[in-house]
């Protein structure tokens, strides 16, 4: 029963509980049980419990003292006890050592028991290599006397080693071979074949017992074996392929195949089919032209690929369709590669070997093309895709494309690309293209209408990059980037000399503020000289300035905008969709990361005419500057005359924006799209918002000056009480108001809205009267 003393929320049952946390029971009281609280109740539990022990020992106290007087012969009954024990020990380990000794034994048998099975083994391995050898030499003896029937000088007779009858296969066995009917041929390619299935286990047990001695001193004799078996077997071959008999080709193959020399198969099927087309092929060529010469060469090359290809295609097509269908023939065998390619390959080293020159580009890239159909007829007598990247990855095709120096071609075809681009970037005049063709060479759309030189430069090395005379499928990417470079080299030649002129006027602008005491940039004039300096400053310093920048009339200028908007279109509607279809064959994913390099480079082109368009605006804010400056003939105006309040604008107000109004009526300008324009005219108006501002800015300042002064000059020429002089700053702050209103109106007819300039509102807060301060801007 609880104890009724202790609190409702202590529970002392729970610490018995299996599932008892302490640190849980304290965080869940704590949070309505203070813990000096918890902390006293637990201490006094803890007092009740030891209380309760004590009693609890107290009441047994009496017997546990009286335990040890009771307990009799304690000793006595532990030893009887004890000796059981000790005594099924005593059994135990004597059982064990007995096991023990039964494992030693039986270890002992097992390892001598491997040991003579491991001799024994190698006994029958001995036994077997020599009767397989003996079977060897027997069914070559075989062999050779089946040839000596057929041939007045056979080979070696019956039983005789193999070493003689290697030394004898080369004698007369050619023309027996030959010589032998369609069944007779069958019947003995089927005896090369199980004498090579028992030399291929020659070569596995002397493989398998590489470290006897017995294996040692049979070796000689086993090689020989396969020297004479690959003899008889070339022989064979040889034979039927002329008598091109499928059953007896199948069994030779399976037996070179059986020996792991399908080299000599391939040499066989070189010397016997491929050659004997490809010397044709070369004599009728020599008989029909000389071959000497680069320029023979190149246009030569086409014509003897295509009759070697004629020749094969006659001659081999047969035997190719028959080896590449079989799985295990195909997979052994490297026909097209080491016997096809290869034989065609010595035969160009040896006869053309200027058709590997990359000297003359033009026949190098003819040649080339002539070379990769042939490898592409020679790939299409393949039958799975496994043969295909077989034969790519042989060795043959390795050493026919290494002789191809695909990287000095591209040089040059990179200098005379590049250097034609090169040669029409100009240092000091711009020079207009020449009359384009109707259409490209490659038989695309026209060529866009350019302007400028550098700009048909950039559009015929791009069209040459991809022409069907200069492009080439296996330096796709090299001539990609190349495109992109001429891109990135025409938009840099823009770039950086616009750059130029902007560094000359700001140089221009920063001596005239100097010289006229922080008056008003200089004119027009002045600008173009101290840009021409620079520029021959900078070219002097080695630097890329040549002066034509500073020369360029706005007109030039905007001709060259137009010249990078229609080799951004060209680029985006012909030029990608042709280069497309020349990488036809590299994958979808390739096609869209040169459309995405190519539109980079489009906006890279495009920020470069934005550059030109704001060369073209500053050179019109200079020319407007010019007329501007007739803004300080306002004060002596004034100041000379006596005139009435002013009620209208300034003469010269309308002549501002004149020189844009002109530019635009131009047909340079006229040309341009209509965003470009209306980016011009917002340009030109900012900036000359902005010159307007700081001459506007400086002239009232200078007024209020001025008329304080005579102001202070009249009053103590009159004692103090000299009459108000006339307020002609306030006058002169009217007039301005007016002509930035004019001006204002102006700006609207050339389609700029002044008023969402932030120029022309700084000017309107500097000019516009106190009572209209807070009115809106209106013209």
């Amino acid at each position: 029963m609880a104890d009724s003393s202790l609190p409702l929320w202590f529970k002392p049952e729970l610490f018995l509980a299996p599932e008892f946390n302490p640190a849980a029971y304290v965080a869940d009281l704590k949070r309505y049980v203070p813990l000096e609280t918890l902390s006293t109740e637990l201490h006094s539990h803890l007092n009740a419990l030891k209380n309760k022990l004590v009693e609890v020992i107290n009441d047994d106290y009496t017997d546990f003292v009286s335990l040890s007087t009771k307990l009799v012969n304690v000793d006595g009954s532990l030893a009887r006890m004890q000796r059981p024990l000790l005594e099924l020990q005593e059994k135990l380990e004597s059982a064990r050592g007995g096991i023990a000794g039964a494992a030693a034994e039986l270890q002992s048998g097992l390892a001598r028991r491997q040991a003579v099975a491991a001799a024994r083994a190698l006994l029958e391995l001995m036994q077997d290599t020599a009767h397989v050898m003996s079977k060897v030499d027997k069914l070559l003896g075989e062999v050779c006397a089946s040839g000596a029937a057929s041939a007045a000088s056979g080979g070696p007779a019956a039983g005789t080693s193999a070493a003689a009858a290697a030394k004898g296969v080369a004698v007369g066995a050619s023309s027996a071979a030959a010589s032998l009917a369609p069944e007779e041929l069958e019947a003995r390619c089927r005896l090369l074949d199980r004498v090579a299935s028992e030399v291929s286990r020659l070569q596995f047990y002397s493989a398998k017992g590489d470290e006897l001695e017995f294996m040692r001193q049979l070796r000689p004799r086993i090689k020989a074996a396969a020297e004479a078996l690959q003899g008889y077997l070339d022989e064979a071959l040889a034979a039927t392929l002329q008598s091109q008999s499928p059953v007896a080709l199948s069994v030779c193959l399976h037996a070179y195949a059986a020996i792991a020399r399908p080299q000599a198969a391939e040499a066989v099927v070189r010397a016997t089919l491929v050659a004997p087309v490809v010397q044709r092929a070369m004599a009728h060529q020599k008989a029909a032209a000389p071959l000497s010469g680069p320029a023979a060469a190149g246009p030569q090359l086409g014509a003897v690929l295509g009759a070697v290809s004629e020749g094969l295609n006659a001659q081999c097509a047969p035997f190719l369709e028959h080896t590449l269908s079989q799985a295990s023939t195909s997979q052994a065998f490297d026909f097209l590669g080491g016997a096809l390619l290869a034989e065609v390959h010595a035969a160009l080293e040896e006869s053309l070997p200027g058709v590997f020159s990359a000297g003359v580009p033009a026949n190098f890239h003819a040649n080339f093309l002539a070379a990769t159909s042939f490898i592409e007829g020679l790939e299409g007598y393949c039958t799975t895709a496994a043969q295909v990247e077989a034969f790519r990855g042989s060795a043959a095709a390795a050493a026919f494309w290494k002789r191809w120096n695909l990287p000095v071609y591209f040089s040059l075809r990179f200098q005379d690309i590049a250097g034609s681009l090169e040669g029409k970037l100009p240092g000091t005049v711009l020079q207009p293209a020449a009359a384009a063709p109707a259409a490209t060479s490659n038989g695309g759309a026209a060529d866009p209408p350019l302007h400028w030189a550098p700009s048909a430069a950039v559009w015929a090395g791009l069209q040459r990059c991809i022409a069907s005379d200069v492009f080439l499928p296996h330096l796709a990417d090299k001539f990609v980037r190349l495109a992109l470079q001429l891109l990135a080299r025409y938009a840099a030649w823009i770039d950086g000399y616009m750059r130029q002129r902007a560094e000359a006027a700001a140089t221009a602008a920063a001596g005239g503020g100097e010289q006229q005491g922080g008056a008003a940039p200089a004119g027009a004039q002045q600008r173009q000289q101290a840009t021409a300096g620079a520029a021959q400053q900078q070219q002097g310093d080695g630097g890329s300035g040549g002066g034509w920048e500073a020369a360029a009339t706005p007109e030039q200028l905007a001709a060259l905008r137009q010249d990078i908007d229609s080799l951004c279109e060209g680029l985006l509607s012909a030029y990608i969709p042709q280069l497309s279809q020349r990488l036809g064959g590299q994958g979808a994913e390739a096609a869209e990361a040169v459309a995405s390099a190519f539109s980079e480079a489009a906006e890279q082109l495009e920020g470069a005419g934005g550059a030109l368009m704001g060369a073209v605006a500053e050179s019109l804010v200079d020319k407007s500057v010019v007329v501007l400056k007739q803004l300080r003939g306002i004060v002596a105006t004034f100041r000379m005359t006596s005139r009435a309040q002013p009620s209208r604008p300034s003469h010269y107000v309308s002549m501002i924006l004149a020189p844009l109004q002109a530019f635009l009526q131009t047909e340079a300008a006229a040309k341009l799209s209509g965003e470009a324009r209306q980016q011009l005219a917002t340009a030109v108006a900012a900036g000359v918002g902005a010159r307007y501002l700081h001459l506007a800015d400086d002239t009232l300042s200078t007024v209020r000056k001025t008329e304080s002064s005579l102001k202070r000059l009249k009053a103590r020429q009159q004692g103090g009480e000299g009459g108000a002089a006339p307020d002609t700053d306030k006058m002169i702050a009217l007039q301005l108001f007016l002509d930035v209103q004019e001006f204002g109106r102006q700006a609207k007819q050339a389609g700029v809205d002044a008023a969402q300039l932030e120029s022309y509102q700084q000017l309107w807060r500097l000019v516009v009267p106190e009572d209209q301060a807070d009115a809106a801007i209106a013209f």
